[in-house]
């Protein structure tokens, strides 16, 4: 599918949205000409938000399952609960109602009670206040023998109560109780009927509480078998045994500790279901339970906040994690002195699916085999975190070719202690906060690989201990793009492309200024290209990663001849450079980072009306631009501002204003 982005503009650094999409928006004082990008991506795809967790695209991004956490409720089935009047009571002897209360002298069982206020089989939430209390007790009684507690002190009191009788009737009983009740209160739970329990199951204080449970709750949430990508999350207090929030017919994945899951599943299942295990009955409660249909619908511009307070727009190539089940490092894994627990810390998304490793002697490590690839590069990449281990190595070895790479970390200081079988490709550590880092290792192959195997080792001295790692990752490249979950099959992330911003009016081709602030994604010698151009290479102002390594080039080519063409080192393409490449005849120049780097006084530039694009490739749509983006403007005809000036805009910060801009008459660069 195709999104259509109307330009951008961020305002105090914050994203606007608009159904989820990029949106321009226009400050009082200020003028700005914003023209349309479309932005191309066929699958989801994961992104890191301002808060450091990486979150997922889905469309649209709703919650499927109804009162999921357990808070929806009737309006009032009593009447008369504050006792206004003395009426809509039935009174046995012992009980009075005057000011705004309900008294009773402490005549045994005397009821206080209205009729047909219940429904059968279902969940109430009861709530009244004892006051001016005496001696004795209160208790709430459900039709002929449902009872709550009894209660023998002034305060205010709520139980939640399954009710299967016949008999309505919602009461009062007094066990010799001397004293005055208020403000009571009886709503029906889940009134809607959403959850359909099984036995040993209840709706407690905004919870499903489970009691020994090994029987079902369901709800539907589809009406439709068609097969979708989904994203479970629920919060569990477990205070025994083993419960699990699937798909009907999907696996379980069991959960035996208390904290926040997240579990991915494909399914074509209408229902979801909550069950206790029946080998090891589950007690305790579920709460804030969500089903998000995360299937590609459609595409959005990722903005991406990886090592980047400020954000920048990401674009990536194709790729394909091998890992089947990224997870869940448990299940299928070989262990040498170590075992592994799921589900048991914080992982970088937020949620409680980080996995354990522990360690009883060294060396221990963890193994699987996994899907092959065709590849010519191979990457696998890991998020790691330290407990008492903090040295830890990630390695994959193939088959026939061999592809082999290790790369050995210190989750402490956070860098790379060792690596080896990368050649060229260099290992990467990254930050992702609250201690988690992401760790890569490279290798080249020579065509298929067959059976790689991921190897994760304790590399310390240290022989007891234990560390977190979530979010395995193995595709067919020379670097980590960003995370692809997957939960039971392989998944593919398809590549995204922006193209298309403005027309023929919005561009001088004659002369101007192409700026952009953009980083690599890898120092891999792949030329990656943002352009002017007539929808053809033959004619184009660009700038672009050269193949050669940590170069970045310049180049103006008009009708299909070289004009201008400036090859630039930097320091590193993996940081974001700010690059202005000045176009007129006989004038040409490029600027990086505040500096301008060469100058060619010959040369001719376009005839009028030439350029008529905007497009993050070569022109011809080959080489299409993957990266990181902070800002995109075009300066249109001379410089007549300061400004305006190629040194101006390569030495100030606009990474709150990712725009496709043409400054022409009247506009201004804000």
């Amino acid at each position: 599918m195709t999104t259509t982005q109307k330009g951008i503009y961020l305002g105090d650094g914050q994203w606007a949205t608009k159904d989820g999409n990029l949106l321009a928006t226009k400050q009082v004082g200020k003028r700005f000409l914003n023209k349309e990008f479309t932005v191309d991506r066929g699958s989801d795809a994961t992104y890191v938000d301002r808060d450091g967790l990486i979150k997922q695209f889905s469309t649209p991004l709703t919650n499927l399952v109804q009162n999921g956490d357990f808070e929806e409720l009737s309006d009032d089935l009593v009447t008369n609960g504050s006792f206004d009047t003395d009426s809509d009571w039935t009174k046995q002897i012992g009980w009075s109602i005057s000011g705004g209360t309900a008294n009773c002298d402490g005549t045994n069982f005397a009821q206080l009670y209205q009729t047909n206020v219940l429904t059968q089989n279902k969940t109430y939430k009861v709530t009244y206040t004892i006051s001016s209390y005496v001696s004795g007790s209160i208790r709430v009684k459900l039709g002929n023998s449902t009872n709550g507690l009894d209660n023998n002190a002034n305060g205010t009191y709520t139980q939640y109560i399954y009710f299967n009788e016949t008999n309505l009737t919602f009461h009062f009983r007094s066990n010799s109780f001397i004293g005055s009740i208020d403000n009571v209160s009886v709503q029906q739970v889940d009134p809607n009927d959403y959850w359909t329990l099984g036995s040993d199951w209840s709706i407690g204080d905004n919870a499903l509480v489970g009691n020994s449970s090994i029987t079902e709750n369901e709800q539907r949430i589809f009406t439709t078998s068609v097969s979708r990508f989904l994203k479970i999350t629920f919060d569990a207090v477990v205070t025994s045994g083993e419960v699990a929030v699937y798909m009907e017919g999907s696996s379980k994945q069991w959960v035996s500790t208390t904290g926040s899951y997240t579990i991915y599943a494909n399914s074509s299942a209408f229902d979801l279901e909550i069950d206790g295990r029946n080998s090891n009955p589950f007690t305790g409660s579920i709460t804030n339970v969500s089903v998000q249909d995360i299937t590609p619908i459609d595409d959005k511009p990722r903005i991406d906040f990886t090592n980047d307070t400020e954000g920048h727009l990401l674009l990536e190539p194709e790729s394909r994690n091998l890992i089947t089940d990224s997870e869940n490092l448990k299940d299928g894994y070989s262990t040498t002195e170590s075992s592994v627990d799921l589900n048991d810390a914080v992982s970088p998304d937020g949620t409680t699916t980080a996995n354990k490793f522990n360690s009883t002697a060294t060396p221990s490590s963890i193994s699987k085999t996994h899907a092959n690839s065709s590849a010519l590069f191979h990457t696998t990449s890991i998020f790691l975190k330290k407990g008492t281990i903090d040295i830890v190595t990630l390695s994959v070895n193939g088959g026939t070719p061999a592809i082999s790479a290790s790369t050995t970390v210190n989750l402490t200081s956070g860098t790379i202690t060792a690596s080896s079988g990368n050649g060229s490709i260099t290992p990467t550590i990254t930050n992702y906060g609250n201690d988690w880092y992401r760790i890569t290792a490279s290798s080249t192959s020579n065509g298929n690989t067959a059976s790689p195997t991921v190897l994760i080792v304790n590399s310390s001295t240290t022989a007891n201990g234990y560390f977190y790692m979530w979010g395995l990752q193995f595709e067919g490249l020379p670097y980590a793009t960003s995370y692809i979950p997957t939960a039971g099959s392989l998944v593919t992330r398809t590549a995204e492309t922006c193209t298309g911003a403005g027309d023929v009016d919005d561009f001088d081709s004659t002369a101007g200024i192409l700026y952009a602030e953009i980083a690599a994604l890898a120092d891999d010698g792949t030329s990656r290209h943002i352009s002017i151009n007539d929808g053809t290479a033959a004619n184009k102002v660009e700038i672009y990663y050269d193949s050669t390594t940590n170069e970045i080039t310049g180049h103006v080519n008009v009708n299909g001849a070289s004009s201008a063409f400036f090859q630039e080192v930097v320091t590193s393409v993996l940081d974001f450079n700010k690059v202005a490449l000045k176009y007129k005849t006989n004038d040409f120049s490029i600027f990086i980072n505040g500096s301008r780097l060469d100058t060619d006084t010959s040369g001719v530039t376009f005839s009028s009306n030439t350029l008529n694009n905007l497009s993050f490739d070569k022109g011809n749509g080959t080489l299409d631009f993957y990266g990181k983006v902070k800002a995109i403007k075009v300066i249109k005809g001379a410089v007549v501002e300061d400004t305006e000036s190629p040194e101006y805009l390569t030495t100030q910060t606009f990474h709150k204003t990712f725009n496709a801009l043409a400054t022409a008459n009247g506009y201004t660069i804000i």
